[in-house]
């Protein structure tokens, strides 16, 4: 049991670090949100990297956790956590199973943010794609015709009739 009782604190400190990094990926989210919304997709640039770190982190803390609970002689996934929790009524797993559904809470907030920001995602490059279309359809030319792969018109100035006033 005692082995048990240490596998417990270290899991609490465990699933504490995971929740303070998956509020920091849900505040994130919610500036990728505003981003997409307000239609800053340069600033992307900046999120981006820093989603990565976190997600990078969480999965590293899933490991962890993962691998502890296999030390602890239960499986590894959702239901070896409930195993555990179910077969160790003290306070400490008390707390512990507190712990556990508010890391459940924020990941579904997180994976619902990052869900919603898909969507709105798509939704961008649905408009884009369209707007390309247009560009490369133009006006009755041939689609394509109207600009070039470094991004100039293709279509040249009559030279030498402009027009003249007078």
């Amino acid at each position: 049991m005692n082995l048990a009782l240490t596998n417990t604190a270290q899991l609490q400190q465990l699933i504490d670090q995971e929740i303070i990094v998956m509020q920091s990926l849900t505040q994130l989210l919610d500036e990728e949100q505003q981003v997409l919304v307000d239609n800053e997709s340069e600033k992307l640039e900046n999120i981006t990297p820093n989603k990565n770190m976190l997600l990078a982190k969480v999965i590293e803390l899933e490991k962890n956790r993962s691998e502890l609970l296999l030390k602890s002689g239960y499986s590894n996934d959702i239901n070896g956590m409930r195993q555990l929790l179910a077969a160790n009524p003290s306070i400490q797993v008390l707390e512990l199973e507190n712990t556990w559904q508010s890391l459940l809470d924020i990941s579904s907030l997180a994976q619902e943010k990052n869900r919603t920001n898909g969507l709105l995602i798509n939704r961008h490059l649905n408009k884009n794609q369209a707007a390309l279309n247009v560009l490369q359809s133009g006006s009755g030319h041939q689609a394509g015709s109207m600009y070039g792969a470094d991004g100039q018109s293709k279509l040249k100035p009559n030279a030498g009739r402009g027009i003249v006033a007078g």
